[in-house]
């Protein structure tokens, strides 16, 4: 939230920024061949360089508690990034 001014505007991937549900439940790769991870992304369009930005990615679900007394990074995680810039 501190750094949301330095993020600006973002693209996900998928563009609704969710899993399918055709990825679950998974039931191992003898009974499910063909099966890839699902992945979803994000794409920093305009994030401001030289500086480290604080990044927090979180879980929406209605099994993962938010704000969790016992663990209050479940479905969650966050790290700093820092895109350096020659100009």
């Amino acid at each position: 939230r501190d750094d949301s001014d330095k993020i600006g505007e973002m693209a996900y991937f998928p563009s609704n920024a969710t899993f399918d549900l055709m990825y679950y439940p998974y039931y191992g790769k003898k009974a499910q061949v063909n099966y890839s991870q699902p992945l979803v992304a994000v794409k920093f369009l305009n994030i401001t360089v030289n500086q480290d930005i604080n990044i927090e990615c979180k879980i929406n679900a209605n099994n993962i508690p938010s704000g969790s007394e016992r663990d209050k990074f479940a479905g969650r995680v966050s790290f700093k990034l820092r895109i350096n810039s020659d100009n």
